[in-house]
């Protein structure tokens, strides 16, 4: 998901995304620890995911908070 999508979506959205990614990553973490899963790079697409879901969430707090 490219960030110009992410700062299409509500904040509500973005919440349950976030909270989707979260578990995303653990259950990667938890695949490959247990070798399920070799694919380690998936670990860092849903962390930076997780980054600009953040990053967005924060600019929609101080833009509210500017007005």
């Amino acid at each position: 998901m490219k960030i110009g999508e992410i700062r299409n979506l509500s904040s509500d959205q973005i919440a349950k995304k976030l909270e989707e990614s979260k578990n995303e990553l653990f259950n990667i973490r938890v695949q490959v620890s247990t070798q399920q899963n070799t694919k380690v790079s998936e670990i860092g697409r849903v962390r930076k995911l997780i980054a600009r879901l953040n990053t967005v969430q924060r600019e929609n707090e101080l833009k509210g908070a500017e007005e």
